[in-house]
C-alpha cells in the first residue's frame, strides 16, 4: 500500500468535503424553504410570518411553506427548528420568549441560545395597560395610588403566568413596592371578556390585538411597557414617562440552525431586509398596527442574549425559574 498516495487522497477528499457547503451555498436557494412558526395558525404571529414569507419568496425566487408547530409556549417549534438540517431550507419565525424565557423555566429543553444563528430581527410587540371605558384610572399613577390605599385590591389579567405582561407587571410591583393581584388566563380572549365586564381593574395586553375595542371606545390604553411609544397610539405614554422605571421588551425574527453556512445566513439576512422594506410587508404592518423593526443578525442576537439575562432575573425573583 502506498501510504503517501493514501495521505494525498485523504487530504483531497477532505478538501472536497469542505468545499461542498460553499458550493451548495453559491446557488442557494435552489428549492422551496420551510418556515416553522411555533404558534397556532391564524394568530398574529402566524399572519406576520406568512406576510414576511411571501415577501421573501418574491425576492429569493423560491416558495416558502409555513409550518405551524405550536404547543408548550413555543418550545415544540423551536426544538424542531434547532434539530433541522443546517442548510438554509428550514428557518424559524418566532418571538424571543421561547428563547429568552422558557429555557429558564424548563431545563429539560433540547435547545438554547447557542442552538441557532440569528438571521434578522423583524418586529416588536408592544404590550400595554388597558382599562374599561368607565374605569376611574387615567394613568399608571392612579392605579398605584389605589393599590397603596388597599393592597391587593387592584387586579390585573394576563394571558398566563410567566407571560410578558405578567413579567412586566411584576416589575412594576417590584419597582414601586405595591401589591397587585394577578389573575392569569389561558390566552387573551377569556381575559378580555372579564376586562370588558369590569371584573378586572386592568388588563396587560398586546396593544395591536385590541384595536377594535379601542376604536369602539370599550377599552382605553394608559401606558405601554416599552421604552418608546407605539406609533399607532402616539398619545399613550410609556411606563418610564409615567414615572415607573420599567421596560419589558417583546420582539422576534428569523432563526436558522446553528451550523448553517455563513453564505446562506448572509443571503437570508439580505432577503429579510429587502422583504421587511417591501411595500407589501409595510402595507400589511400598517393595517395590523404591527411595529416593524429590522435589525441584522448580530444586533438581533445581542438583543436576545440581553433579554435572556433580564428574563432570568425576573423569573428568579418570582420563583418561576428552575434551578
Amino acid at each position: 500500500m502506498n501510504r503517501r498516495f493514501d495521505r494525498r487522497s485523504a487530504l483531497l477528499l477532505a478538501a472536497l468535503c469542505a468545499a461542498l457547503p460553499a458550493a451548495a451555498a453559491s446557488d442557494y436557494p435552489s428549492r422551496p424553504i420551510q418556515m416553522i412558526v411555533p404558534f397556532a395558525a391564524g394568530g398574529g404571529l402566524d399572519i406576520n410570518a406568512r406576510s414576511l414569507a411571501q415577501a421573501m419568496s418574491e425576492n429569493l425566487g423560491q416558495p416558502f411553506a409555513v409550518i405551524n408547530r405550536d404547543g408548550a409556549a413555543g418550545t415544540i417549534g423551536l426544538n424542531m427548528g434547532a434539530g433541522a438540517r443546517a442548510d438554509g431550507y428550514t428557518v424559524v419565525f418566532t418571538p424571543a420568549v421561547p428563547l429568552t424565557s422558557e429555557p429558564h423555566r424548563l431545563k429539560a429543553l433540547n435547545y438554547g441560545l447557542d442552538s441557532f444563528r440569528y438571521v434578522c430581527k423583524v418586529f416588536d410587540n408592544i404590550f400595554a395597560i388597558a382599562v374599561p371605558a368607565r374605569s376611574p384610572y387615567r394613568s399608571v399613577q392612579d392605579i398605584l395610588a389605589d393599590a397603596r390605599k388597599e393592597p391587593g385590591k387592584v387586579s390585573y389579567g394576563t394571558s398566563g403566568t410567566g407571560s410578558i405582561p405578567h413579567l412586566g407587571t411584576s416589575d412594576i410591583e417590584a419597582a414601586t413596592k405595591v401589591a397587585l393581584t394577578h389573575v392569569p388566563y389561558k390566552g387573551d380572549a377569556p381575559m378580555l371578556q372579564d376586562l370588558l365586564s369590569e371584573r378586572l381593574s386592568f388588563g396587560a395586553v398586546l396593544a395591536s390585538s385590541i384595536t377594535g375595542h379601542l376604536q369602539s371606545g370599550a377599552l382605553r390604553l394608559i401606558a405601554v411597557y416599552t421604552d418608546k411609544r407605539h406609533p399607532s397610539f402616539p398619545d399613550v405614554p410609556t411606563l418610564k414617562e409615567s414615572g415607573v422605571p420599567v421596560v419589558q421588551a417583546s420582539f422576534g425574527g428569523v432563526l436558522v440552525p446553528a451550523k448553517t453556512p455563513d453564505a446562506v445566513v448572509a443571503r437570508l439576512e439580505s432577503s429579510c431586509h429587502e422583504a421587511v422594506a417591501s411595500p407589501r410587508y409595510q402595507a400589511w404592518a400598517r393595517g395590523a398596527n404591527q411595529v416593524v423593526d429590522f435589525q441584522p443578525g448580530k444586533d438581533f442576537e445581542r438583543q436576545v442574549r440581553e433579554d435572556s439575562r433580564l428574563k432570568a432575573a425576573t423569573l428568579a425573583r418570582l420563583g418561576l425559574a428552575t434551578p
